[in-house]
């Protein structure tokens, strides 16, 4: 009974078997297939959510930048531009006002200097005008001291006097009427005369 044959396979068996044998493997060729299918979009998927998460980044990153950096930057700089202008009115005002009390600060100087010298010719003048009075009147004492005063009140004149040469004349013909008052009282009251004259031109410049 050990010995017994194998019995003998037909060939039609032997073909039938290996291709139900084959029909297994044939069968996973559409499942691998639609898992590669079904594996490919998801891949797609993935790697289009990280780049609109890096685009989200990117948009949010600039409007940071924006709002942090280039917004304030422009509202800093219409301030600036602003504070400017209100500057360069108000620089534009003061000098007009220092032009025009410059002006009138020349003005006022003028008519200062002016004053100044009027009533400097005119005290010399009135001085003179005693001192040839009391020479008339033989009064030596209040010659002398009128003589002394317009002498005085000359070294005010001088200064403002703007030619010099006539300021010199008049200096020369004051003190010689100083020394002409103490020794010849008839040369003193010409030389009034003739210093009167000269204080009568002044008026006129």
């Amino acid at each position: 009974m050990g010995n017994q044959s194998t019995p003998p396979v037909d060939a039609d068996d032997a073909q039938t078997a290996e291709s139900q044998l084959v029909e297994p493997g044939k069968g996973t060729g559409p499942v691998h297939a639609e898992a590669s299918a079904v594996a490919e979009p998801a891949k797609t998927n993935s790697v289009g959510r990280w780049v609109l998460i890096l685009l989200a980044t990117l948009v949010i990153g600039f409007g940071a930048a924006f709002f942090a950096l280039y917004l304030p930057a422009g509202q800093e700089l219409r301030q600036v531009k602003g504070d400017l202008a209100a500057a360069q009115e108000k620089l534009t005002t003061v000098e007009s006002d220092l032009a025009k009390t410059t002006s009138d600060l020349n003005a006022a100087t003028a008519e200062l200097k002016a004053a100044r010298y009027n009533r400097a010719l005119a005290r010399v003048e009135a001085n003179v005008a005693y001192a040839r009075l009391a020479l008339v009147t033989r009064d030596l004492l209040t010659a002398r001291q009128e003589v002394s005063a317009a002498a005085e009140n000359m070294s005010v004149l001088l200064p403002l006097i703007e030619d010099q040469e006539t300021a010199k004349a008049l200096e020369d013909r004051m003190a010689g009427i100083q020394t002409a008052i103490d020794t010849d009282s008839a040369k003193a009251l010409d030389e009034l005369r003739t210093l009167s004259e000269n204080l009568l031109r002044l008026e006129s410049r």
